[in-house]
């Protein structure tokens, strides 16, 4: 029987949709990769090229632009039309795991949290209402109420006073600049040569006030009852997260221009790729990998996660499709041809 009559004869059937030989075929070949040790399989060094050559900025954009965002888009489209809350998606007692999440998550410590905000703003910010509060404090002092004004600045004093207690006493809801205008008023009811004095002692223990204001606050929080607000304010905002409507949280998510965000990502991302750096520490957390698996197969690495069944039946199916079309090609009878050729 000559060459060709072989050759024929083998793509007519590797070519019939009902023999099933291609598909034994395609099966063998999974079941030999299955087979092979994961050290085979994934080269560390290969990897890291293969990250860097896919990943430059202009890939990672285009990604985020036309794959990203547009599936963002129809997925918030979907849930708004839906109405869902965040709680639909989540399992039965997560609101007891995000409360656990939170009670043990701590506040950043590293260099830059210290630095996000400098002091001296906030002195500059809270300094003056703090030095009209202490001035009305001053004037219980006895050297207010004996001053050259007499009973008059005294009673003009108290009734300032008063004033300004019941501001402070309406909450954190009202603005400061209310505070700030009764503690100028308290002033305005001094001697010139009195309210001198006060501001000056005052102005001068504002600006040191601050560590005992803090201390306090910290005290506070440490306190029982502190924690127990704690606790109330961060299970409320757990509630409320899971009640809110996805669609919403997707949208506020979102609510940054999209160019620049997605511009950024992208520089970022390529920038750390192509940093010696940044590939050692991939190719240290691959060889980490393979060394907790030293010794395991494809196979066992799928056992581990067990999607082993699904993993082979996907192989097998897409091999034996990429087969098919494969075999139909002239080019693969060349192939053929030159293989049994003699």
């Amino acid at each position: 029987m000559s060459d060709d009559v072989l050759v024929s004869r083998a793509l007519a059937r590797l070519r019939d949709p009902g023999s099933p030989l291609l598909g034994a075929g395609i099966a063998l070949v999974v079941e030999a990769a299955l087979e092979r040790p994961l050290r085979e399989v994934v080269a560390p060094q290969r990897a890291i090229d293969l990250v860097v050559a896919a990943i430059d900025d202009e890939k990672v954009e285009r990604a985020l632009t036309t794959v990203a965002r547009p599936a963002m888009d129809r997925q918030r489209a979907a849930l708004a039309a839906k109405g869902d809350t965040l709680g639909a998606y989540l399992p039965e007692g997560a609101s007891v795991l995000l409360d656990d999440i939170a009670a043990g998550t701590r506040p950043p410590r590293g260099e830059w949290a210290q630095k996000l905000v400098d002091p001296a703003h906030v002195r500059e910010l809270l300094a003056p209402v703090l030095q009209d509060t202490l001035l009305a404090f001053a004037r219980k002092l006895p050297m207010v109420g004996g001053g050259g004004g007499g009973a008059t600045e005294s009673g003009g004093a108290s009734k300032l006073l008063g004033g300004l207690a019941r501001g402070l006493a309406q909450g954190a809801g009202e603005r400061a600049a209310k505070i700030a205008d009764l503690g100028r008023g308290v002033l305005g009811g001094l001697g010139a040569e009195m309210e001198k004095r006060i501001g000056t002692a005052a102005k001068d223990f504002s600006q040191s006030a601050f560590e005992p204001l803090r201390g306090a606050f910290e005290e506070r929080l440490a306190s029982e009852e502190g924690r127990a607000i704690l606790t109330k304010m961060r299970r409320r905002a757990i509630d409320v997260l899971l009640d809110a409507k996805v669609s919403e949280l997707l949208d506020d998510l979102d609510a940054a221009p999209r160019a620049p965000v997605d511009r950024l990502i992208a520089r970022t991302v390529a920038h750390d790729v192509a940093r010696p750096e940044v590939q050692a520490l991939l190719r240290a957390e691959v060889e980490a990998f393979l060394a907790a698996r030293e010794g395991w197969t494809v196979r066992q690495l799928l056992d581990e996660w067990g999607v082993t069944a699904q993993a082979v039946d996907e192989a097998k199916r897409f091999g034996e499709t990429v087969a098919r079309a494969a075999v139909k090609e002239e080019a693969f009878g060349e192939w053929l041809r030159a293989l049994i050729a003699e």
